[in-house]
């Protein structure tokens, strides 16, 4: 999946876009900055992509340990990809973390399903 087709997917549904915007702009909060929809894309893209089909969902993980230990995997790949990847390790790890807390929140059945079906697709993606 490449970052143009996850834009599509992700600005048409709130269940999606929501929590990606949420989790960049926890890197906006603190710097004072304004990010734009590109640079939402630009900065969530890999992260998401990282922590859905390497990491997982939380609520298909044994819960109590989900937090720290997939935490620390995605700060070891953000700490050894983000000169490919095009970012800041500290946004990334504030963006991360906070996408990590929103999933961990997920309680809905038609978000949890939104997620699910973009895990589908960036697997889909990564075999082809």
């Amino acid at each position: 999946m490449k970052r143009e087709e996850f834009e599509s997917i992700v600005l048409a549904d709130p269940h999606l876009a929501e929590p990606i915007r949420e989790s960049a702009q926890s890197v906006r909060a603190k710097q004072f900055s304004v990010l734009t929809e590109a640079a939402v894309i630009a900065l969530m893209f890999p992260i998401a992509r990282f922590l859905l089909t390497h990491v997982g969902l939380p609520w298909l993980s044994e819960l109590g340990r989900y937090s720290e230990l997939q935490r620390r995997r995605v700060h070891e790949w953000i700490d050894s990809k983000y000169r490919d990847e095009g970012f800041d390790p500290e946004e990334a790890e504030s963006a991360s973390d906070a996408l990590i807390e929103r999933l961990e929140a997920t309680t809905d059945t038609s978000a949890r399903s939104a997620w699910e079906r973009l895990v589908q697709l960036f697997t889909a993606a990564k075999g082809a």
